[in-house]
């Protein structure tokens, strides 16, 4: 199943990349011969659901070192599925800092995932949108300050 999607993935990129170069490359479509040919120049075959995953991992090299499709960023960069913005580095690290400061160990702390789950409705961190690392980190300055005012009362 996993291959499956893989696959998916590699063939809807080659395909944006297609479009991106040649415009309408659908069966019928005026870019059409133009895509094939270019397929053709670069693996030997005109159809890109043909390809092998070799093949297909060779050309995506080929589209991202000639930039036609952006290279992937690491998390906290792209859309999540419903289209909000995933947290910015600056976001994660803030997390992370907040949450050693009261004494969890980091982002893999089970005590953050739970922070995290009750105050962003999400299962993991990575699944966070900008807004919801937010409050996570609203919540997390809150308990740092009420940990703070705790240990000044028993001082």
């Amino acid at each position: 199943m996993a291959t499956a999607s893989f696959r998916n993935a590699d063939l809807a990129t080659i395909h944006m990349a297609g479009k991106a170069l040649f415009g309408d490359v659908s069966k019928k479509g005026d870019g059409r011969d133009a895509y094939e040919d270019w397929l053709e120049k670069h693996t030997g075959k005109r159809s890109a659901g043909k390809l092998s995953r070799a093949e297909r991992i060779g050309l995506l090299k080929i589209i991202r070192r000639d930039e036609i499709i952006p290279e992937r960023r690491r998390g906290g960069a792209g859309r999540t599925v419903a289209g909000a913005d995933r947290p910015t580095e600056q976001q994660v690290r803030k997390i992370a800092a907040l949450a050693r400061s009261i004494g969890m160990g980091g982002l893999d702390d089970p005590a953050l995932r739970s922070f995290v789950q009750r105050t962003a409705q999400v299962a993991d961190l990575k699944f966070m949108t900008r807004t919801q690392a937010s409050k996570v980190i609203l919540g997390l300055e809150e308990w740092g300050r009420q940990r703070e005012a705790r240990e000044d009362v028993v001082s």
